[in-house]
């Protein structure tokens, strides 16, 4: 018989001699991987099984982990030895100090955990861009000693997991609820759902494959097992039919690597390379490539079924909800159609090779279109209109008159711009007829009350001084001032109507006249003046505009120059030789060398009023450009400033000159 205490040193010896020399949990030699010089790592990796880490046909080392790991230290320029082996195996090995690093233990890694056991965890966070600073200052404040107790994990690779059930079919999660479930002992899998994430009744089994043969003979309700691990050994077993994986995986175990003896220079290396793997795409065609072969028998035959049938239902769906939208959008368009076609202006859209893509009723018209130039480059169609030009500057222009088509228009070009690029652009236009009008019956209203106001003020001072001739019993002085008075008012009136058979520009002439008069401004019209009425070849209104905005410049500039003795406008028109020659003049002499060369801008004025102004010079250049004729300014600054217009016309004037001699 053996006493007690020698019983006790013989067990002391066998523990000391197992953990001084520990048993392979695999079996083979370590595999080289990444650089081929400098110093050696070993990382243990823990062994999760076909595709993740196991042994060939050869006894090589092989799966993602190898292929990973390899990459990493061909990019880093690392030296690592690879070998395997279970948890129990690697706590061994970590308390040995025979490894520097150990790949697939969970992440984040808990304190006290079973491998690590007592020695101090630090998780780095992947999303510290100040890392490299953090470990700086961790290895500065831990002196040696202590430094080479720490542990730094990382995140290394997220593995599916899932359930397994017996027979053809897979339940659910929920089925499994305080029922027992299989793993294999001391797996990550095992530490996951002792968690608490699934309270179950977890009954341990030594490896994945016992698990599986345990789950086969009906001793659980279901496994947890890394889910290609799992359909690897069930292939294998035969049991593939018999055993049904949970799809999709209904979790993702995070694993990571872990680097000891406090490397914290090996951890940064780590934790940068695998950063610039995962980025790159290189961690996703490595597992892409390991998984392919478990693709295939995923699916049953029953889900292709379902998922066909949900498939042919979603169809369905898709087509009515696209049959719906169709409707909706057809009844959009329409509807869009209509509004654009009783808008008012044209409007006229092209896409960037400057072809027409809409063009409403209004545009159709103005430029005697169809619909059948939808299509059609715009250029071409339109000649002038420059869409080819916006396109390419990808600058809007605004109010731009032109003579489109034989129609004079206001034309707005704004580019259609996405990302950066011009995609189209958008062409507004409006009848410059209209705006003609609108500005005719603004100045005809002006006038009217113009002249109203000036008649009504030089009536008053004309009664009075009637009156004051009628109280200093100056009968015969009131007599001959009333004769004079109506003498000279009829032979002006008579003058105007008998030489002007215009009457909108006679109108416009004698509310000017009027108002020089109550100025103090003398107005002269030459009395070789005439003009016939030419109302079917010039507009009423364009002459209007052009008599009238000439002469309230010649008033203005006088106005602003200070109204002095001797201040004037002189008028004069002829309608001969097929020309309409119209000339205004005012000795204010306001007109400068600078003014001059910008005379004709649109919003360019040398008044200083604060009222808006500048249009009405760069409006009578635009109508007598569309109208084929010229318009010139004569001055010399300090003495007078002159505008002669010329207006071509076709017919003759004799009839005209035989009523007015």
């Amino acid at each position: 018989m053996i006493s007690g205490s020698r019983l006790s040193f013989l067990l002391f010896c066998c523990s000391v001699l197992l953990f001084l020399f520990p048993e392979r949990g695999t079996g083979g030699s370590p595999r080289i991987v990444g650089s081929e010089t400098g110093r050696t790592y070993h990382v243990f990796c823990l062994d999760s099984g076909a595709p993740y880490i196991f042994r060939d046909s050869a006894g090589e080392l092989a799966g993602m982990y190898v292929d990973i790991l390899s990459s990493l230290g061909e990019r880093e320029g690392l030296k690592l030895s690879l070998s395997s082996g279970d948890g129990r195996e690697a706590r061994r090995n970590v308390h040995l100090g025979k490894i520097d690093a150990v790949a697939g233990c969970l992440y984040p890694t808990l304190p006290d955990s079973e491998i690590f056991g007592y020695l101090p965890v630090k998780n780095l966070d992947p999303q510290n861009r100040n890392l490299s600073v953090e470990l700086d200052l961790l290895t500065h404040r831990l002196s040696g000693k202590e430094l080479l107790s720490y542990v730094f994990t990382l995140p290394f690779l997220r593995e599916p997991a899932t359930f397994f059930f017996p027979g053809r079919e897979a339940g659910g999660t929920d089925t499994l609820r305080g029922k027992t479930v299989l793993v294999a002992a001391e797996s990550q899998e095992e530490r996951h759902l002792s968690g608490g994430s699934l309270p179950v009744s977890l009954l341990r089994e030594e490896s994945p494959r016992t698990v599986l043969a345990a789950l086969a003979a009906g001793r659980g309700h279901g496994a947890f097992l890394g889910a290609y691990q799992g359909i690897k050994i069930s292939r294998e077993m035969g049991r593939e039919q018999d055993i049904s994986p949970l799809r999709p995986f209904p979790y993702l175990v995070a694993k990571g690597i872990a680097v000891l003896k406090g490397q914290s220079a090996l951890a940064l290396q780590f934790f940068r390379g695998l950063d610039a793997m995962e980025r790159a795409g290189e961690i996703d065609r490595i597992r892409d490539r390991w998984i392919s072969e478990f693709e295939p028998s995923v699916f049953s035959m029953r889900q292709i079924w379902n998922w066909a049938g949900a498939g042919a239902l979603l169809l369905c769906a898709f087509l009515a909800w696209n049959m719906m939208l169709k409707r909706k959008v057809t009844i959009i368009v329409k509807e869009r159609e209509k509004i654009l076609d009783f808008i008012r202006d044209g409007i006229l859209a092209v896409d960037r090779d400057g072809k027409i893509t809409m063009i409403n009723r209004a545009a159709r018209t103005l430029l005697g279109l169809s619909h059948e130039s939808v299509g059609k480059e715009a250029d071409l169609c339109i000649p002038g209109l420059s869409a080819g030009m916006i396109l390419a500057g990808g600058r809007p222009v605004y109010d731009h008159q032109q003579n489109l088509n034989g129609a004079l228009l206001s034309c707005s070009k704004v580019p259609v711009i996405q990302a950066g690029r011009t995609v189209g652009a958008i062409i507004t236009m409006r009848d410059m007829s209209e705006l003609q009008a609108m500005a005719e019956e603004i100045t005809g209203v002006r006038t009217y009350v113009e002249s109203l106001r000036v008649q009504g003020h030089e009536f008053m001072n004309k009664l009075q001084a009637i009156s004051g001739l009628i109280q200093l019993r100056r009968y015969d002085r009131a007599i001959e001032f009333i004769a004079s008075e109506t003498d000279s008012r009829h032979s002006a009136t008579a003058f105007m109507t008998e030489r002007i058979k215009n009457a909108a520009v006679c109108g416009v002439l004698m509310g000017k006249a009027g108002r020089c008069r109550e100025l103090g401004i003398q107005f002269c019209l030459d009395p070789e003046s005439f003009c016939c009425d030419r109302g079917g070849e010039i507009n009423d209104r364009s002459l209007v505009i052009i008599v009238g905005n000439l002469l309230q410049n010649a008033i203005e500039a006088l106005e602003e120059k200070g109204i002095a003795p001797g201040a004037s406008v002189d008028f004069s028109i002829f309608d001969e030789s097929g020309h309409i020659l119209i000339s205004v003049c005012d000795n204010a002499g306001t007109l400068t060398d600078e003014g001059a060369s910008r005379l004709f801008e649109k919003g360019f004025t040398t008044k200083k009023k604060a009222e808006l102004s500048g249009f009405g010079l760069y409006n009578i250049k635009t109508i007598v450009d569309a109208l084929g004729g010229t318009i010139t300014a004569d001055y010399e600054t300090g003495n007078f400033t002159e505008f002669t217009v010329s207006l071509p016309v076709s017919s003759s004037a004799d009839p005209c000159l035989k009523e007015v001699f």
